[in-house]
C-alpha cells in the first residue's frame, strides 16, 4: 500500500491497548452537543439460508437489511460503512455470480446520494468514512467520497487486495481501487486515509470511537457512538451478525469467519461496553434490530 499521495496515521501497540481500556469500558462526558446519529439501509440482501449468519439454523430463509450510518459531530460528519455498491442498480452482473447468491434489492431509491438527501446532505459532506471491513456491502460506494478521508485497518486493505486462501469472493477490488494511489499522483488530489493497527478516538473526546474487532476478516472493526442523550451505541458492522448470535455466543457459517476466537472475544467486548455504559447495539444485519431502531431522517441525539 505504500505509495505517493497517502497520508496516514498509525496507532498501535501499548497505546492503542491503553486507550482501548479505557474509552472501551466507561463513557465519556465529552460528547458535544449537536452530535446526532442517523441510521439508514443500502441494498437489503435475500432471501438465502440463515445459516449463512448463524450457525446451525438450519435452511429457514432471511431477508437482511445492509446498514450504514452517519454521525454528524461539530468537528466532521462521519459515515460508517458504505453499503452496496450502487452499480447493481443498473448493473448486475457487477457482482458476477454473487449476486444469485445474496440476491441485493435494486431500488434506486436505496443509492446512497438519494438516502442522504434525507438529512440534507451530499457525499461531499462526508468528512470520514471509516470501514467496519472491505467486504462488498460494507465498502461498495467508498468511491462517492473522493473528499473523505478513509479509515481502516491495515490487515484489512492488505486481506482486500491480496486475500487469504478461501476469502477472495466477498471483496471486489474494483470497489475501492481508488485507495491504491498510484506513482505520479498528485498529494492535493489523492485520497486521504487514516490506517490502523488498532484503535482511535477520532475527535479525541471518545464520541466517536473505533475499535479493532479481528473475526469476521483479518481487519475488522466497530464504531461506538456516545451522543450527550442518548448514550452509547455500539455499531457492529459485520463483528456479531445477529442479537442472537451475541446473546448465545453462536458463530456465523465458518465460510464467514476469519478467525472463531477473535470474532468470540468480540462479542465478550461488545458485551462489556454494553453493560457497563447501559447502551445500545445495532448490527449491521439484523432485521429485527433494525426494524426496532429510528431510520433516517429521524435520529438519535
Amino acid at each position: 500500500m505504500g505509495g505517493i499521495g497517502f497520508r496516514r496515521w498509525l496507532l498501535g501497540g501499548a497505546a492503542g491497548v491503553l486507550l482501548a481500556a479505557v474509552l472501551g469500558s466507561t463513557a465519556l462526558a465529552g460528547s458535544p452537543e449537536g452530535m446526532r446519529l442517523y441510521v439508514f439501509t443500502s441494498h437489503y440482501l435475500g432471501p438465502f439460508p440463515k445459516a449463512a449468519l448463524q450457525t446451525g439454523a438450519g435452511s429457514e430463509p432471511i431477508t437482511i437489511p445492509v446498514a450504514f450510518f452517519v454521525i454528524k459531530h461539530p468537528k466532521g460528519n462521519v459515515m460508517f460503512d458504505t453499503g452496496v455498491n450502487d452499480k447493481i442498480i443498473k448493473d448486475p452482473n457487477y457482482w458476477g455470480v454473487l449476486f444469485n447468491v445474496y440476491h441485493p434489492d435494486q431500488k434506486p431509491d436505496l443509492a446512497i446520494k438519494a438516502q442522504l438527501q434525507k438529512i440534507g446532505m451530499t457525499t461531499s459532506d462526508i468528512n470520514y468514512v471509516v470501514l467496519g471491513h472491505m467486504h462488498l456491502d460494507h465498502a461498495g460506494n467508498v468511491g462517492l467520497f473522493p473528499k473523505a478521508t478513509v479509515v481502516f485497518q491495515t490487515d484489512e486493505i492488505r486481506a482486500a487486495f491480496w486475500p487469504p486462501p478461501g476469502a477472495a469472493s466477498s471483496y471486489i477490488a474494483s470497489d475501492f481501487a481508488m485507495l491504491r494511489a498510484p506513482i505520479g499522483a498528485s498529494l492535493p488530489n489523492a485520497q486521504k486515509v487514516i490506517q490502523l493497527n488498532g484503535d482511535l478516538d477520532l475527535f479525541g473526546d471518545g464520541s466517536v470511537y473505533v475499535h479493532r474487532a479481528v473475526g469476521h476478516t483479518p481487519g475488522s472493526e466497530m464504531l461506538v457512538v456516545r451522543l450527550p442523550h442518548t448514550g452509547t451505541v455500539v455499531l457492529t458492522s459485520d463483528a456479531c451478525y445477529l442479537k442472537e448470535n451475541l446473546d448465545k455466543d453462536i458463530l456465523p457459517s465458518i465460510g464467514l469467519v476469519y478467525s472463531p476466537s477473535d470474532m468470540l472475544e468480540g462479542y465478550a467486548w461488545i458485551k462489556r461496553v454494553r453493560d457497563s455504559e447501559k447502551g445500545d447495539v445495532i448490527f449491521a444485519h439484523d432485521p429485527d434490530t433494525f426494524k426496532a431502531h429510528k431510520h433516517a431522517p429521524e435520529y438519535y441525539d
